[in-house]
């Protein structure tokens, strides 16, 4: 039980630190004039970055040696939100003409609930498997 309280808190925290860059990064990208989905792009592949090493090291524990293995699923996985995200903002931003922060922080919502179904069962399924049933 207190595995599995530890894991759900470590996604959680290095989660909100992961959105926190992505947001920041839009934010500041978005505000000096940057087009939207430019912003997202960039504030992406940095989060990505960041999510990577924090999900290995110390949500998923990962150690054995499937680094590139895992990195190119959780690339691939990755791109496949990155699409969710780009998609949800220009229906909220041209359809629904919301404000493109709002927009964002809403669209994050179902980015971080897919990155965690994605990242326990995909990228990270077998020793995330170990690791959380203990």
């Amino acid at each position: 039980m207190m595995g599995k309280i530890k894991h759900y808190f470590s996604y959680l925290l290095f989660g909100v630190l992961t959105t926190l860059v992505n947001l920041v990064i839009y934010k500041i990208l978005v505000d000096v004039g940057l087009h939207y989905s430019i912003s997202t792009t960039i504030a992406f592949v940095v989060a990505v970055m960041v999510a990577f090493y924090t999900n290995r090291r110390w949500v998923f524990s990962t150690t054995d040696k499937g680094f590139i293995k895992e990195m190119s699923l959780f690339f691939t996985v990755r791109i496949g939100t990155y699409v969710f995200d780009l998609v949800g903002l220009i229906v909220l931003i041209q359809l629904f003409h919301m404000e493109e922060f709002i927009s964002k922080l809403i669209v994050n919502a179902g980015v971080v609930l897919l990155n965690y179904i994605l990242s326990k069962r995909v990228v990270f399924k077998t020793t995330n498997t170990r690791k959380v049933a203990s």
